[in-house]
């Protein structure tokens, strides 16, 4: 992993624990929003943070985000199967990325996973959209 790159996680990371710490964020399902931001020089464009908390063996239904999503994993293991891409599993430590508009669905195992998220979407946007 780059330097650059390391710095941006944990920089994220110790944002998401310093809000949830506050007592701030709002929870949905599992998805715990802890940062939202209109951003003032990319007109009509917003970031989310969020925590994703999976307790257990969970599968997601088949879905997409509008927006990028940017995740590190915090705790557990999860395999993510694309549209494009075999399922890969990731663990603890690990990032990945979802492109906009690519269905994806996320599994864990008994153990369940925590993850950091970072979607970057339009303003107004759902953050996920469910494929039948």
């Amino acid at each position: 992993m780059s330097g650059l790159r390391a710095t941006i996680l944990l920089g994220l990371v110790a944002i998401s624990l310093t809000v949830v710490a506050r007592g701030q964020p709002t929870t949905s399902g599992g998805f715990t929003e802890l940062h939202r931001v209109e951003l003032a020089d990319a007109t009509g464009l917003e970031v989310v943070m969020g925590l994703v908390e999976r307790s257990g063996e969970s599968t997601s239904p088949k879905h997409y985000h509008p927006g990028g999503e940017f995740g590190f994993l915090l705790e557990g293991e999860v395999t993510i199967t694309t549209e494009s891409e075999s399922p890969v599993t990731l663990k603890a430590g690990t990032s990945f990325y979802q492109p906009p508009g690519g269905w994806h669905v996320v599994s864990t195992n008994a153990t369940g996973a925590r993850t950091v998220v970072v979607r970057v979407l339009k303003k107004g946007q759902p953050m996920i959209v469910v494929v039948d």
